[in-house]
Order: C-alpha cells, then sequence, then structure tokens
C-alpha cells in the first residue's frame, strides 16, 4: 500500500479538494479502455472498476485507500498497454 503513496493517480483521489477529478479519472479510464485492444481480463477488470463507481470519500478509510490504489494500479496496467502498443505501430 505504501508504495501508491506517491502514485500520481493515487494522490489525485487523496485530495479533498478535487471531488470531480475522482469521477473524471473513471471516465478516462473508460475512454482509453475503448480506444486501446487490452486482453479480456484487463479490459473485464477495468469495466468492473469503473461500474463500480467512486465509493464516498474517505481518506482515513482503509477501503477507500485500497480502492485508491487499485485505480493507480489499473491506470498503470491501462497505459503500458498503451505504450506497448504504440510502440508496435512505430515500426
Amino acid at each position: 500500500m505504501s508504495d501508491w503513496i506517491h502514485h500520481p493517480i493515487y494522490t489525485r483521489l487523496m485530495a479533498p479538494s478535487e471531488p470531480f477529478a475522482r469521477h473524471a479519472l473513471l471516465h478516462g479510464m473508460e475512454l482509453e479502455l475503448a480506444r486501446l485492444a487490452c486482453p479480456q481480463k484487463l479490459a473485464s477488470r477495468l469495466r468492473h472498476f469503473v461500474e463500480r463507481g467512486v465509493p464516498y470519500f474517505a481518506p482515513a478509510d482503509a477501503h477507500y485507500r485500497d480502492w485508491a490504489a487499485k485505480a493507480a494500479a489499473l491506470w498503470d496496467e491501462l497505459h503500458a498497454r498503451k505504450g506497448s502498443q504504440q510502440d508496435v505501430s512505430l515500426v
């Protein structure tokens, strides 16, 4: 869990002054998923995560912190996939 504390996505989701950013992040993940050819397993996990929506903002709660860490991990997986597709398309 502590690995995610400095991740930019985790930081955005933990910021109390940016409630819209939490929803915008999920929407951004949804848009990226639509643009990329993701493996079924990743696509399914992303869809499930996005469909659950944003939980009640409670940064002191372990469940909320776990949700934010999961969002950061999925974001990294999605963008790693995006980078690998760009590398392939450049060849």
